[in-house]
């Protein structure tokens, strides 16, 4: 049951609020699906890179405060179409260590995944109706691990405002189709885009109810090569369920000539990169 707040704690809201919006200013669009879609295509064009591995240091963080850490490698291409492929494995600890996971991007953005566990010795193709499910225990579902999929949803503008001290694009998105809408965990998602850098600098996730679900938060944001940037830290929080995902970049590499062939099942497998 979510708490409810007295009297008191909405007038401080209010007042915060209040505050807030005359110091810094929004600026309302009647809602422009086209606007909305050219900024997530202009911030796919300008962050793209060929390839690029990261290793990851994962902390869940439960609603009581208890702690697992977890060590991930990921690596990413984009292919010479312009899709995506990401294979990532477990390396710590060890009760899931080798656990893989690989995804490919498909024309109309909806993504092909298979999941590894190293116990079965089995791949898992993971059906459309289960990328809403969480992914190995974390506050991010199937569906969070890929790439910003541009053909799976309709993207309006709907207002411009500050957040964290930037001026920002506000962009609704939806499922562009009734089968995503289905399969997805999500009714829609906000997202605040940056305008001076086209990165993503918050989004909120609603469920199919239309409460808030979820809120990722990017940190970190570094220029990697030209004007590509990437956020070292993501933290991802279950606000009805009061767990956190934190995924801090130890290390990265970029466009050191990785193949399309790495990408494969039998990659999956193997039991070291």
């Amino acid at each position: 049951m979510k708490p409810t707040m007295t009297s008191d704690r909405l007038f401080a809201l209010g007042a915060v609020l209040a505050v807030a919006a005359s110091l810094f200013p929004t600026t309302a669009y009647a809602a422009d699906p086209d606007s909305g879609r050219e900024i997530m295509e202009q911030q796919r064009k300008l962050h793209r890179l060929r390839d690029e591995h990261v290793l990851i240091q994962m902390r869940l963080v439960s609603k009581l405060g208890s702690e697992k850490l977890r060590t991930l490698s990921s690596y990413t291409l984009m292919t010479a179409n312009d899709r995506h492929k990401v294979l990532l494995r477990f390396l710590a600890p060890p009760d899931i260590a080798n656990t893989g996971l690989l995804v490919w991007e498909s024309g109309d953005g909806e993504d092909d995944q298979w999941l590894y566990l190293p116990a079965t010795r089995k791949v898992k193709r993971i059906p459309a109706s289960g990328k809403k499910n969480r992914f190995m225990g974390t506050d991010f579902a199937h569906e969070d691990m890929r790439p910003e999929a541009l053909g799976l949803y309709t993207y309006a503008l709907v207002r411009s405002e500050i957040m964290d001290g930037h001026d920002s694009f506000v962009i609704e998105a939806r499922p562009a189709t009734p089968e995503h809408a289905r399969d997805s965990g999500y009714s829609l998602r906000t997202l605040w885009v940056r305008k001076d850098s086209y990165v993503t600098v918050k989004i909120e996730y609603y469920d199919k109810a239309g409460r808030l679900l979820k809120v990722l938060t990017p940190r970190r944001y570094v220029n990697v090569l030209g004007a590509a940037q990437r956020a070292d830290e993501m933290e991802m929080h279950d606000v009805q369920a009061g767990s956190r995902t934190i995924m801090s970049v130890e290390r990265r590499t970029l466009n050191s000539g990785l193949k399309e062939n790495f990408f494969t099942e039998f990659e999956l497998t193997r039991g070291s990169w």
